[in-house]
């Protein structure tokens, strides 16, 4: 299989002209390493990679995944081993299902399709495609016992209180789908909710979703991370769109928290 011919038809047809092409150095020695070094707790076992592949998305940079996780494996010195690649994969594949409902199928398609090829480039099979059973009741009451935890610290119970008022089918989709089968089934697939809802602010963060983002930071807060290790994401993804040629909206992670503080102390 011609993984470069695949890429040019899958995964780069949505990468705009004349769009910075990808250096390894930067992605991963500059801002990767730079993260793991800010807090070695907060983004181990490949948890500041989900948070780069997850800001690589949401800056429509998908395209970059594909190379990111050959990289990645080649670092490991094992990139002919299946179990490391599947490993990987499936870590990155929950990324992905962290991520859509909230950035959009678009922008993460390219990541899937790249990883797909990838597989195949290498003759690497999956033992099964899916790791979840079909969505159920289950998910819509884990959905809303997952989306209470994460929005706890953020005390706006009304905008969930206007989607159910005014768009009731979105807010049974998120709680179902969003919160339910994606998020809060992930804890049982190797990825705990304080780590996915680190991975979904990170996106956030990078989709430049102020107020969102700002809940979901307060979310963080909640679940124990530190401001700084927080102050190292919004910089990961400065660092990350000043290299694109975006710009991003700023952030004041240390009045967050104070307010995710003060909420969590009268709930």
């Amino acid at each position: 299989m011609d993984f470069q011919k695949f890429l040019a038809i899958y995964v780069n047809t949505n990468t705009a002209p004349g769009a910075v092409a990808y250096d390894e150095a930067f992605l991963l020695n500059d801002l990767l390493e730079g993260l793991v070094r800010s807090d070695e707790q907060a983004f181990a076992n490949n948890i500041g990679l989900q948070v780069l592949f997850a800001m690589c998305c949401a800056m429509k940079r998908a395209d970059l995944l594909p190379a990111l996780f050959a990289s990645v494996l080649r670092d490991q010195d094992v990139p002919t081993s299946e179990t490391a690649t599947l490993d990987l994969f499936y870590r990155t594949r929950e990324t992905i299902n962290i991520i859509w409902p909230f950035v959009g199928v678009p922008q993460i398609i390219p990541a899937a399709l790249g990883l797909a090829g990838y597989l195949q480039s290498r003759n690497v099979s999956l033992k099964t495609n899916r790791r979840r059973p079909d969505v159920n009741a289950d998910d819509v009451a884990l959905g809303k016992v997952t989306r209470v935890d994460i929005y706890k610290a953020s005390a706006n119970s009304e905008v969930f209180s206007m989607l159910d008022t005014y768009h009731g089918d979105l807010a049974y989709a998120l709680n179902a789908v969003g919160f339910g089968y994606n998020m809060g089934r992930a804890s049982k697939l190797g990825v705990p909710l304080p780590d996915a809802e680190l991975v979904l602010t990170s996106a956030l963060i990078a989709l430049n979703a102020t107020r969102q983002a700002g809940s979901h930071v307060k979310a963080c807060i909640g679940f124990g991370y530190s401001e700084s290790s927080l102050r190292a994401v919004v910089d990961m993804a400065d660092k990350l769109a000043q290299w694109l040629g975006l710009k991003m909206n700023p952030m004041d992670i240390g009045e967050l928290a104070c307010q995710a503080r003060s909420n969590l102390s009268t709930a």
